[in-house]
């Protein structure tokens, strides 16, 4: 959640984590559906509110 809230790109999360694109943006959709949330900017602004990442 943290990479994806500091704006980074599906392939660049996915090297950083050793795993392919498609498993992050299947990860990403289901984060986005299990908090409710419609897009990247509303996990954004979760992810500062809980204190993951900096404004």
């Amino acid at each position: 959640m943290k990479l994806i809230a500091e704006s980074h790109s599906s392939r660049e999360i996915a090297e950083t984590l050793g795993i392919s694109a498609k498993t992050v943006d299947r990860h990403r959709a289901n984060i986005l559906q299990k908090l409710g949330m419609r897009d990247r900017l509303d996990l954004t602004r979760y992810a500062i509110r809980a204190g993951l990442v900096e404004p």
